[in-house]
């Protein structure tokens, strides 16, 4: 990540190519095999990289949570990444992010990442200082001053679902670059569903990482993107454009451009990959394409409606919007505590019992609360408690 780059609307053949390959296990011969066939239809690695170049991976580690949980990036996916950008000439690859929870060591601990310093010689690169960048349309986003200076970097998302996106994907997974609880401030700064995808594809277009990859093997449904439940796919797709990515994903779970909010928010810039009939799928497509995919709490709406009262449905979509209900498997952690934005979370105690409550008259519904909270206590519904 060397410098702000401006929106990508030249259609290019690369820009709106996708590579995607079909990968039943993350046994390394199969997955590394897999990678290669989804990066072949772009050149491969080797026609991207340059001998000693210095490579950034950005997976997504939400947290500290094991690869079986399909919560972060699989390890045995990084871990072929990082094979072939060695083939390719790389002098150094590190590994950067930062996680919602936790640090950077102590999440790759319990992610099963910390041997890969050894497998396959990536160095860990906690994002910590954060430096002020100024995005195209004029956002201010405070990315990661460790992020800079990269000759190469590769964005390895998590295919998942997520409550305000529909599927966290690449384009969201660009959120990492935000430093600490920026992205807290961030959810609280943007509360409504499709002005934080906007804000979303604005920090992606920031960025814009060189190349995206999705680990998509096994991915997650339902209440994500850290209570779901796994769900073998066998995807993995690459392309230099997330947003083309992110469609191809969206398009295999059964996801509308309306209900995967970054989509919709590229589509109405009509932005490159965007457009789902100008995309150059290079891959068994129509094997991959899945009919019993939970979308869990994805945000869908009329489209013709959308076109004609854009006001009106906003104002629709937002009152029928989930509400965060904490359920028994409540163990009063209060880890929710530190994550929300709107600070409506508290602690009462009744018949020398504690509970966590909710002030309702204050919650943004911005799902950080369940986003973060290991034991999945905290569930959506339709109905707003008492």
């Amino acid at each position: 990540m060397n410098k702000t780059i401006t929106p990508n609307n030249n259609n290019s053949d690369l820009d709106l190519s996708v590579g995607l390959s079909a990968c039943r296990s993350y046994n390394q011969g199969q997955v590394l095999e897999a990678v290669e066939e989804a990066l072949e239809p772009l050149g491969g690695l080797k026609s991207f990289l340059n001998k000693n170049d210095r490579v950034l991976l950005k997976p997504n580690l939400l947290t500290n949570a094991t690869p079986e949980s399909a919560v972060t990036t699989h390890p045995e996916f990084i871990k072929a990444v990082a094979t072939k950008v060695w083939e390719a000439g790389a002098s150094q690859i590190c590994l950067g992010d930062s996680p919602a929870r936790g640090s950077l060591e102590r999440v790759a601990k319990e992610c099963d990442l910390l041997r890969l310093q050894e497998e396959a010689g990536i160095s860990l690169l906690p994002f910590k200082t954060a430096r002020k960048v100024s995005s195209p349309t004029g956002y201010l986003f405070p990315l990661a001053e460790e992020a800079f200076g990269f000759d190469f970097v590769i964005n390895l998302g998590k295919l998942k679902t997520h409550a305000l996106t529909g599927l966290t994907g690449t384009v969201k997974n660009c959120y990492g670059f935000m430093v600490g609880m920026n992205k807290v401030q961030y959810h609280a700064r943007f509360p409504l569903v499709h002005d934080f995808a906007r804000m979303l594809l604005e920090l992606y277009l920031t960025v814009q990482p060189d190349l995206s990859l999705i680990d998509g093997v096994v991915a997650m449904e339902g209440p994500g993107p850290r209570s779901g439940r796994p769900k073998p796919l066998g995807v993995i797709a690459a392309s230099t454009n997330a947003i083309a990515v992110d469609a191809v994903c969206a398009k295999i779970t059964g996801f509308s451009s309306k209900e995967m909010t970054t989509w919709r928010a590229a589509a109405e810039r009509k932005i490159a990959g965007s457009q789902w009939e100008k995309l150059k799928i290079h891959g068994p497509l129509e094997e991959l394409i899945t009919t019993s995919f939970d979308k869990g709490a994805s945000v869908g709406g009329w489209s013709f409606l959308w076109r004609i009262l854009p006001a009106r449905m906003r104002n629709l979509q937002e009152h029928f919007r989930l509400w965060p209900v904490i359920n028994e498997r409540c163990i009063t952690c209060r880890l929710c505590f530190e994550h929300c934005p709107a600070e409506v979370l508290k602690l009462e105690t009744a018949n020398n019992n504690q509970k966590v409550v909710i002030d309702y008259s204050g919650c943004l519904r911005c799902y950080c609360c369940q986003e973060i909270c290991p034991e999945g206590a905290i569930e959506l519904k339709r109905k707003k408690p008492e």
